[in-house]
């Protein structure tokens, strides 16, 4: 369960990120390097992110594979 939340929040903050990358129309100037730099940069930060969201939301319990022991 904590991971479908875990993934909620990723997925509303993805979203925000690609909102905001939208409407300063940054998918018209990814060809010019100073653009392609800048949103990769931000692209990379987006995922980092999300690995700390997941993280941090679900903790140790994705890698509880045998709970007896």
């Amino acid at each position: 369960m904590k991971s479908i939340k875990a993934f909620i929040v990723m997925a509303f903050w993805t979203a925000l990120v690609g909102y905001g990358l939208y409407s300063i129309e940054a998918h018209q100037h990814y060809r010019q390097i100073e653009w392609a730099l800048a949103l990769s940069a931000i692209l990379l930060l987006t995922h980092m992110s999300n690995m700390v969201i997941y993280f941090k939301l679900t903790g140790k319990e994705p890698y509880r594979w045998f709970k007896g022991r």
